[in-house]
């Protein structure tokens, strides 16, 4: 009998110890699982939203007649209708591609073409690169490649929320976060390079300034007329 006692009371403790080791192991999985379910979810280094800006620049071939500086009447008509039907907006950027010298130089000819094409765009209130901009293939002898360079902006997509944003135990930052903004600013702004860099601006100059703020807050700013004798008179 004592045997048998004994024999019983080992299987119930190990019974006891079975069903113990049970209930922690699930209660361990249940809170590893729920754990790792919201680890998963972020890394602390979420990839933010952003605007995308790329530069596409859009090229021009003209030709020149042999030793002439200048257009003929019919390339300007081509070159018009190009400017007119290339979307010209505020802050493309003008540069000429010319065939270089065996030193990198331009030769006096294209030397004087180029100021001749930056003195056309000038008059229509456009703004060309002293620099040469090499782009593709040289052009041939007698002809120039205009070029213009714009700046695309690409805004995010916004109300991305395959991510959950909850349970969140690291306070991580949602990804879709400031997106709206990042999107709005994209769509508003004049001129998408300025996204990556900034304008530079000139020297400041504190009396011009002050200058201005004066006439505007004492309201006498008068504009010159002509009179008939080709004077001024406020």
């Amino acid at each position: 009998m004592k045997n048998m006692n004994k024999k019983r009371i080992s299987i119930d403790a190990f019974k006891i110890a079975a069903k113990t080791a049970l209930v922690s192991l699930s209660c361990l999985a249940f809170t590893t699982g729920c754990t790792s379910s919201g680890l998963s979810n972020f890394t602390g280094v979420e990839a933010q939203n952003r605007n995308i800006v790329e530069m596409v620049r859009v090229p021009y071939n003209m030709s020149f007649n042999a030793n002439e500086a200048s257009l003929s009447e019919a390339e300007i008509v081509k070159l018009n209708q190009f400017l007119r039907t290339s979307n010209i907006t505020y802050g493309d950027e003008f540069s000429m591609d010319f065939p270089l010298e065996n030193d990198g130089s331009l030769s006096e000819i294209d030397s004087r073409r180029l100021m001749y094409i930056s003195s056309l765009l000038k008059d229509s209130g456009l703004h060309m690169s002293e620099a040469i901009t090499p782009y593709g293939m040289e052009p041939k002898n007698n002809t120039g490649r205009l070029l213009v360079s714009k700046y695309v902006v690409t805004p995010p997509e916004c109300g991305d929320w395959r991510q959950p944003a909850d349970p969140n135990y690291d306070n991580a930052p949602l990804s879709n976060l400031g997106c709206a903004s990042q999107a709005n600013l994209g769509l508003m702004v004049a001129n998408p390079r300025d996204l990556i860099t900034g304008q530079e601006g000139g020297k400041p100059n504190a009396e011009r300034t002050a200058r201005a703020v004066e006439r505007y807050q004492s309201a006498t700013v008068t504009v010159a007329t002509e009179t008939s004798t080709g004077g001024e008179s406020n």
